[in-house]
């Protein structure tokens, strides 16, 4: 049996879709040194920015139209028919634009201890002799007491495999200071055009993206966006790339009522077998069997006030005010509440609400049980979500402003956070609806 420990949950890991300079708010930018060469268009961070070949690039290349998203339809179950279509959606561009631009210079930043074990590093990973010299010559490295930055050069970065970056992104993860690679991109997809071939971005850079991107966990992962941000043709394609690099994959969930649905089982279902809120949802449902049945409700409509309230949006500065953005946590502890109960914040007390309130539940879950991803050797939690239906969950996946709530199946968060063979989902029923 797993023991979830007190204390156990940690903070949730940055992740998809917040890279690390969404949360970090702020960068953590070494000095420029001054072997580097100056900016052809000042020290703005948009510096180097709307090269003429790269205007041509944009102002050319024909848009080809994306085929609309499938549908499909969730499993039969208690739940009823759902109808299912994956979207993206992406931070709005007047949340972007509130942070500022991140460098475009490729800085990795090592701490000066480890410096004895640079060299190994870097051939381990299969850099090219030429490329270790580089970055391993005192006169193009910036050492400020602590920490030593190195700056390789970008036609470098770009010939790296992804097995190099396998390697040697891990160890630039250890330190926060690297933040698109301690926080990288992530996709949950098999392919890189699957995740952002319906974006707005040219064919050419999303090809970059695919020549960039390793795999991290069962994911695959970007972290070099300052190469990304130099391949941009101006500032306004820039923003366009951070923009585009927020995207989360979700799903957009319908119910259907053919003529032969049972209504009282499904109430039972969406209610938790308690007739909780059944006033709320009973009188639409019932409507849309009148009128002919095969009518469609947005399943956004069933759940409770606040998740209905947060679904598909990012947080807002409201939340600001409380010292630190909502969590995964923080989301399915709230999920009945009309209020959010921003206690749930302090990680000291998420165990003991759950361990108080709610008893272990086996598969299959059941609409409301909350669903805590664990490390089984040390009972740590590193991500909660609530079931919906069908393996389908109400979940938000990291703690920046840049994670919106969503709704994922369990196995694409899997991809996310199952990472390690100990790794196991754990479920917990309220004691109420046991």
């Amino acid at each position: 049996m797993m023991i979830i420990k007190k204390s156990a949950f940690k903070a949730p890991p940055r992740q998809r879709g917040g890279p690390g300079w969404l949360f970090l708010g702020v960068f953590l930018l070494a000095a420029v040194p001054p072997f580097l060469a100056p900016p052809a268009r000042g020290a703005d961070a948009t510096a180097g920015l709307g090269r003429p070949d790269a205007d041509r690039a944009v102002a050319s290349e024909p848009r080809t139209a994306k085929p609309p998203p499938s549908a499909f339809y969730a499993k039969p179950g208690p739940w009823g028919k759902l109808r299912c279509n994956y979207v993206f959606i992406e931070a709005p561009a007047s949340l972007v634009n509130g942070y500022p631009m991140p460098s475009t210079q490729v800085r990795w930043s090592f701490p000066e201890s480890a410096a004895g074990s640079l060299p190994g590093l870097f051939k381990g990973a299969g850099l090219p002799e030429n490329f270790r010299a580089a970055l391993l010559d005192p006169a193009k490295q910036v050492r400020d007491g602590t920490m030593i930055h190195l700056f390789p050069a970008t036609v470098e970065v770009e010939a790296m495999t992804p097995a190099m970056r396998e390697a040697l992104y891990p160890e630039l993860r250890k330190h926060p200071v690297n933040e698109f690679y301690f926080a990288p991109v992530k996709m949950a997809t098999e392919t890189v055009e699957e995740w952002f071939g319906s974006s707005k971005l040219r064919p050419e850079l999303i090809a970059k993206i695919r020549r960039l991107t390793y795999h991290y966990n069962q994911c695959l992962a970007l972290s070099d966006v300052a190469v990304m941000l130099q391949s941009a043709g101006s500032e306004e394609e820039a923003r366009l790339i951070l923009k585009t690099l927020t995207r989360t994959r979700t799903l957009m969930i319908q119910m259907e009522f053919p003529p032969d649905t049972q209504m009282e089982p499904l109430l039972d279902y969406w209610t938790v077998g308690l007739g909780s809120r059944r006033k709320d949802i009973e009188p639409i449902m019932r409507s849309i069997m009148d009128i002919g049945g095969t009518e469609r409700l947005a399943l956004s409509h069933v759940l409770p006030a606040l998740p209905r309230k947060l679904l598909y949006t990012y947080p807002g500065p409201e939340y600001l005010i409380q010292g630190r953005m909502p969590d995964c946590h923080w989301t399915s502890l709230n999920f009945f509440n009309y209020e959010p109960h921003n206690f749930y914040l302090d990680d000291r007390v998420k165990t003991d609400v759950i361990m108080e309130t709610h008893d272990d539940a086996a598969p299959p879950y059941r609409y409301g049980d909350i669903l805590l991803f664990c490390d089984v050797a040390n009972g740590d939690v590193f991500h909660s979500c609530i079931y919906l239906a069908d393996d389908m969950v109400y979940t938000k996946n990291g703690i920046n402003a840049f994670a919106p709530w969503v709704i994922m199946k369990i196995e694409e968060l899997g991809r996310i956070y199952l990472h390690g063979k100990e790794n196991r989902v754990k479920g917990f029923r309220h004691k109420k609806s046991s």
